[in-house]
């Protein structure tokens, strides 16, 4: 499983070394990652905006169905998937690619996060061996000695380090090393460091905007939910549903180091912005308007091209 977690990191480590490259700042290589993320799924977001405004559209012809069929359950969701079909219209709504996705690159910069000198400086293998042989010694705990840890427990150890037993370290490859833990912070916050639960320090301001963020994301959907598909609105597991979110967000920030945590809480925002904007971008009355001019002009054309055929046989 350790080895799937390492070829996860590959392509995102490339791409954080690119950014990084660019930038010289680890954050912001991480924020353009997410950007990049965010941009790809924005097809998907835009389809699930207007499947919201199809689903209103529905729940007349939903509603009879419920009403026709009372507490037969199984011809309700067969004429409900029929209804779907004939309309056009996915459930899903790509609803779900999303938070199918957020996890693996949160996986995948977590082993970023742990490999620094290979996956974002590129220092030479043999080279970081070595290091991760020293930084070792210093550990304070079988997890900082493990394997897929040491590389990090060396860069948080780098001032203890003897550095000259290292064959092959040059001075550009100590200076690159030395600037880019100068730079492994977020206003003061060392970004090697993971929140713990059982010692309340500074760090757990992470977990803590993390949960904020996702908490007024969901309430925001909810009420959105609301207004676009008051049966659903009111299914228990919507209310379950807006705290399971949440309480999620501030477990991975406190599992994960606060670089990840930050990523949850520029995606939480992003993604709320996004919701907001697509929501007056794609309202549900701007959609609804253009699906019906749409059917008129259908329609017509139809009626048209019908009128053509019928005047031609009859010549």
């Amino acid at each position: 499983m350790q080895k799937i977690y390492e070829y996860l990191g590959i392509p995102f480590g490339f791409i954080i070394f690119l950014f990084y490259s660019l930038t010289g700042n680890y954050i912001l290589s991480i924020f353009f990652l997410l950007l990049l993320v965010r941009i790809c799924l924005l097809p998907s977001a835009i389809k699930q905006q207007k499947g919201i405004a199809m689903q209103q559209r529905l729940q007349p012809k939903l509603r009879r169905i419920r009403e026709k069929y009372g507490n037969d359950q199984q011809k309700i969701q067969q004429e409900t998937q029929e209804l779907y079909q004939k309309e056009g219209f996915s459930a899903m709504g790509g609803g779900c690619l999303p938070m199918l996705i957020q996890l693996p690159v949160m996986l995948g910069l977590y082993q970023v996060n742990l490999h620094p000198f290979s996956m974002v400086l590129r220092i030479d293998s043999s080279v970081v061996s070595q290091l991760k042989q020293l930084g070792v010694q210093f550990a304070t705990n079988a997890y900082e000695k493990s394997e897929y840890r040491s590389e990090l427990t060396a860069l948080m150890n780098w001032d203890k380090l003897d550095l000259s037993s290292v064959t092959g370290l040059t001075q550009e490859m100590i200076g690159k090393i030395e600037l880019f833990i100068s730079r492994f912070t977020f206003m003061g916050l060392d970004l090697s460091r993971t929140p713990n639960f059982k010692e309340f320090n500074i760090y757990w301001i992470i977990p803590i905007v993390s949960g904020i963020i996702a908490l007024v994301t969901s309430v925001y959907s909810l009420i959105r939910q609301k207004k676009t598909n008051p049966e659903m609105a009111k299914n228990p597991t919507m209310g379950c549903m807006m705290l399971f979110t949440p309480a999620m967000q501030i477990y991975f920030a406190f599992l994960f180091p606060i670089s990840i945590g930050i990523y949850i809480i520029m995606s939480s925002a992003i993604s709320l912005v996004q919701m907001i904007v697509l929501n007056h971008v794609y309202s549900p009355k701007k959609v609804l308007a253009k699906v019906m001019v749409d059917e008129a002009v259908y329609r017509r054309s139809k009626e048209e091209n019908t009128k053509k055929i019928n005047e031609f046989k009859n010549d």
